[in-house]
């Protein structure tokens, strides 16, 4: 393997996490790398950190942009990629030593120009698996993302760029961008290469913009669905149930995000909305989710939906309390 490989990592405000994820790429045991560091009109210490490695690496090729969002930092990095393959990592994430490598390798077994990965570390699954990769019909892959067996976002993913030449990171789609964008280049191909061994490590920051519940923004997600759904060339019966359950799941989530963060006086019309929304489709879930502790799940939202946002809440909470003193342990162990 011998192609060169153009890794984009969209910056805006990540200083306390960007040293360990450009420290993960640049000692990729694949070398023949190009790294694209696009700060997005970041007010910390982002640009010192970015300028800092790029006098120390030549592989390193810094943007500085004016504040326009995650799309339009994805789009400035493609506009500059020379890599023969194209993959993205968030800022405040990192990746194993052989992220590259292990892509590169399962793009090759399967013979595909698309690799997506079923599994990544995170905060509560840190043991690794050592599994062959196989692969699955774009449409397959298709309904993996809608289903959540695959993650929607684009990292944790590599892609051909002669493949996705064309294709761009919508800017006016800031939430559910990225599932968007998969979807799109998912109509440019046949087949996919799913890999299931952990390289990817996805941080659980509290203070990210994703952790945090916006209305506006789910609404744009919603609205990233239905552009989704224009573009899905080969519509069959599985991914249009996919679509519609990842659809209906919307509310659940509106829901306990609002009953989450305290907004329910503020946002009582659309809390009522996402309950009825929940009562009239009770069937949906009974229909797709496999599992049966999920289908209980659903039964209880049905009934008592604010009471169950505030489970889920106190469950969050406790993420939250479990994710810092991870992180204090981990620094008291490196001290």
């Amino acid at each position: 393997m011998k192609e060169k490989v153009s890794i984009i990592v969209p910056i805006f405000n990540d200083d306390k996490q960007l040293k360990r994820c450009i420290l993960s790429i640049v000692n990729q045991d694949y070398t023949n790398i190009e790294i694209i560091l696009v700060d997005d009109g970041s007010t910390d210490n982002s640009k010192s950190i970015i300028e800092y490695f790029s006098q120390k690496d030549n592989r390193i090729v810094p943007i500085y942009n004016k504040n326009s969002g995650v799309s339009s930092a994805r789009n400035s990095g493609l506009d500059v990629a020379t890599g023969e393959y194209i993959t993205f990592v968030d800022a405040d994430d990192y990746v194993d030593k052989n992220y590259i490598s292990y892509f590169l390798q399962i793009i090759h077994d399967q013979q595909v120009s698309i690799a997506m990965n079923l599994t990544m570390y995170t905060w509560k699954n840190q043991d690794t698996l050592k599994e062959k990769s196989f692969s699955v019909s774009s449409d397959k892959a298709v309904e993996f993302i809608y289903s959540g067996k695959v993650n929607v976002a684009v990292w944790n993913k590599m892609y051909k760029r002669s493949v996705i030449e064309k294709q761009r990171f919508n800017n006016e789609i800031w939430y559910g961008e990225g599932m968007l964008y998969n979807i799109e280049c998912l109509q440019e191909i046949n087949k996919v290469a799913i890999g299931i061994n952990r390289v990817y490590h996805q941080t659980f920051n509290p203070n990210s913009a994703m952790r945090h519940f916006n209305l506006k923004s789910n609404y744009c997600g919603i609205a990233s669905l239905w552009l989704q759904r224009a573009k899905i060339k080969n519509m069959t019966r599985e991914i249009n149930e996919q679509w519609i359950y990842h659809q209906y799941s919307y509310n659940k989530s509106i829901i306990d995000g609002i009953v989450r963060t305290n907004q329910i006086k503020a946002n009582k019309q659309a809390l009522r909305e996402c309950i009825a929304n929940l009562r009239k489709n009770i069937l949906i879930p009974m229909r797709y989710e496999g599992r049966l502790k999920r289908k209980i799940l659903w039964l209880l939202y049905f009934f008592l939906p604010i009471t169950m946002a505030k489970i889920e809440a106190k469950r969050f909470d406790q993420m939250v309390i479990k994710s810092l003193q991870n992180k204090e342990l981990s620094r008291t162990e490196k001290s």
